[in-house]
């Protein structure tokens, strides 16, 4: 037997036996509306974000022979950016490079940390020196590693 107020389905009595299924209706259609907006959401951030900053400005520089079997490069730390932000070197061969640093800014550092190099910069030069290394890229960064930079050793 059905409780008093209920019809034989269980629903209350003047209940219609197709709002639970309204119900369901409207919750995956509210459900499938807050998934397209999180989508389209995570699209649009994508849209916005400008491509990455070495892609964007690549400079490249390349190593010259020196004096002892040493490659050289100069490099100039200014403005929140190394230049060149790309070095092309022999890999195998020692690598010094001069690195020409404003006293003010991100670049107090060069960090090299797959090559082990951690060289404080003081204006107006310092001279660091990278050892023989695998080919292979590098990376190198200012102490926040906010500046950064590639040795590709080829």
């Amino acid at each position: 037997m059905s409780a008093p107020g209920a019809s034989a389905s269980g629903a209350p009595a003047g209940a219609s036996p197709a709002a639970p299924r309204r119900a369901r209706a409207w919750l995956r259609a509210g459900l499938l509306a807050l998934a397209a907006l999180v989508a389209a959401a995570a699209l649009w951030q994508g849209a916005a974000r400008p491509p990455p900053l070495p892609l964007q400005r690549a400079r490249e520089g390349a190593a010259q022979p020196a004096a002892g079997g040493v490659q050289e490069a100069t490099l100039l730390g200014r403005a929140g950016e190394y230049e060149p932000n790309v070095i092309h070197a022999r890999a195998g061969e020692r690598l010094r490079l001069r690195v020409r640093a404003e006293p003010h800014g991100c670049t107090t550092r060069f960090i090299a940390p797959d090559l082990g190099v951690d060289v404080p910069l003081s204006p107006p030069e310092t001279v660091v020196e990278i050892p023989a290394a695998r080919p292979g890229q590098y990376l190198f960064t200012c102490e926040m590693r906010m500046v950064k930079g590639v040795l590709l050793l080829e």
